[in-house]
């Protein structure tokens, strides 16, 4: 007998989709490879210090996460204050993030050449289509956009900003250009004519970290661990697929399938079924991050340990960020939690460099006076799908080329959105196509 939907795949947008389904009143099978569901997602604890394996929080624009976790049972964590300092490095010298238009004038991050150049944004025609961040930034925003472009995407992208989408890697401000005739300015004031003022989007957590999420969704998902998708095939009422569990091979038949695995393993099983669909999927890339945490004493980091985090656009430690200044439980009295990022589209390698010389970067890169303690090293080979030039154009490819098999879905990071926000929606949307 074949199941009615087969959900591959126990990340958030996976276990998304089978959430969905389940509210719907079906009863999906949920398949996952590892011991353990949430994909990236998790937290774990050392020596008294709460350290997580990928995302630190979700920045809720919409109310959708307050939804969601109502549904769960839980309740989000928002962080401190703190969370509004940030700090970023130009050519060796750390500036506080301005806060408003005062600081931004008083500000050094930028010449005052640069910050002429900012004015002039409302005036310049609009960016080419197709254009990329570090081009759409450079156009908008004059002599210093490009170095504000490649601030923003370091924190979220981790790419190279000549090689990343504009539309698809960031699809807000693409809007936002677009209401404004191809200005920022002027599609900002645009959207607030006639309309309500939104609650401020605020970052959050949860008490025992991201697995909190996780442990919640897998609650309510059940998801069936160490089954290995192989391979799809056509079957009679849908489709086979091959999958190892248990070091035996078994064959499950769906009448209808959600792939929510990374692009290549869903290339993988999908090879020997459609060779056009596999090989536009194995177009797509992400780039490598290793995590790096770090027990450091506070006046070693001062100030940056009082805030939300460094941005290093452009280096081999691309960021640092300061959980416990967001949350002070994750760290013990007297100690400051360093988060490294390292690696990164521009520097691939650098995050498979030994334990001990991941430590020893960023003690220099970072010019930390003393050797901190290593907590906990994290390495993700594919961490952020990379959305480059015509990334949009390929999306829909894949999507039209998985239309000619009904009931065959794909969704997660790889196509839509990269945040776990991003993934959690996509997975409902997918169910709920796959519904109709």
């Amino acid at each position: 007998m074949a199941h009615a939907v087969v959900v591959v795949g126990a990340g958030a947008a996976g276990m998304a989709a089978a959430l969905a389904l389940r509210e719907r009143g079906m009863e999906p099978l949920l398949l996952e490879a590892e011991d353990r569901a949430g994909g990236k997602l998790g937290t774990e604890a050392h020596r008294g210090f709460l350290v997580e394996r990928a995302a630190l929080g979700l920045l809720d624009r919409t109310g959708e996460l307050a939804e969601l976790c109502g549904k769960l049972g839980i309740a989000p964590h928002p962080a401190s204050p703190a969370a509004s300092l940030r700090f970023v490095e130009r050519s060796g010298t750390v500036h506080a993030l301005p806060l408003g238009p005062g600081e931004a004038l008083r500000t050094r991050l930028l010449s005052a050449r640069e910050k002429l150049g900012l004015l002039g944004e409302p005036f310049r025609r609009p960016a080419p289509e197709g254009t990329t961040v570090a081009g759409f930034f450079a156009h908008r925003l004059g002599p210093g956009g490009r170095f504000v472009g490649d601030a923003i995407q370091t924190g979220i992208h981790a790419g190279d900003p000549d090689r990343l989408e504009l539309r698809t890697a960031f699809p807000t401000l693409a809007a936002l250009a677009d209401a404004g005739r191809g200005s920022l300015v002027r599609g900002a004031l645009a959207g607030r004519k006639g309309m309500e003022k939104k609650p401020r989007a605020r970052l959050a957590s949860f008490r025992d970290g991201m697995q909190e999420l996780v442990d919640a969704l897998s609650r309510r998902t059940v998801p069936q661990l160490r089954a290995r998708l192989r391979a799809v095939r056509r079957a009679r009422t849908g489709y086979r697929l091959q999958v190892e569990a248990g070091g035996a091979a078994v064959e499950i038949d769906a009448e209808r399938v959600v792939l929510a695995v990374p692009a290549p393993r869903a290339a993988e099983a999908l090879d020997p079924f459609d060779g056009a669909l596999s090989a536009r999927l194995r177009e797509l890339n992400a780039a490598p991050i290793t995590l790096v945490h770090l027990a450091v004493q506070p006046q070693d980091v001062a100030p940056l340990h009082q805030g939300f985090g460094l941005l290093r656009p452009g280096r081999p430690v691309l960021g640092a960020l300061f959980p416990a200044a967001l949350w002070p439980e994750r760290a013990p009295d007297g100690q400051a939690l360093l988060s490294a990022l390292i690696g990164g589209a521009r520097h691939p390698q650098a995050g498979s460099l030994p334990d001990e010389e991941l430590v020893q970067l960023v003690r220099d890169e970072l010019r930390l006076p003393r050797q901190p303690e290593l907590l906990r090293v994290v390495r993700w080979t594919e961490a952020i799908p990379q959305y480059e030039p015509s990334h949009g154009a390929r999306v829909a490819e894949i999507e039209r080329l998985a239309a000619a098999h009904p009931g065959l879905l794909l969704t997660g990071a790889w196509y839509r959105g990269i945040g776990v926000l991003d993934c959690l929606r996509d997975g409902r949307k997918t169910a709920e196509q796959l519904m109709k």
